[in-house]
């Protein structure tokens, strides 16, 4: 399935004074700290990576992460609220998580 193109929303949150990855949209504290614990402290890091390779990372460092973490990031990388994600960005983002989870090959896994 050909990923969907994102509906881009963005909205500036006020207060927002982190750096790095804890800046971007939907991306708090706890997901921070985990992006730092596999070396992703950069919005340039997180979109070469992609949400599901990152994902995948975050599995290997023993963290409980669902496909809203990749909600998250694709929402993170496209200034998009993860639950105003388009519903076909959802079912790839559904269809690819599932593949990285039983370890099928993965086209944004690279």
């Amino acid at each position: 399935m050909p990923r969907p193109q994102p509906i881009k929303v963005c909205r500036p949150e006020p207060g927002r004074a982190r750096r790095g990855v804890g800046a971007l949209l939907n991306l708090g504290p706890q997901s921070t700290a985990w992006l730092d614990s596999i070396g992703i402290t950069t919005r340039e890091q997180l979109a070469r990576l992609g949400p599901i390779e990152t994902c995948r990372r975050l599995r290997a460092d023993g963290r409980p992460v669902s496909v809203l973490m990749a909600y998250a990031i694709e929402g993170a990388l496209t200034g998009t609220h993860w639950n105003e994600l388009s519903p076909e960005t959802k079912q790839w983002l559904r269809a690819e998580f599932a593949a990285m989870k039983h370890d099928r090959h993965s086209p944004r896994a690279k």
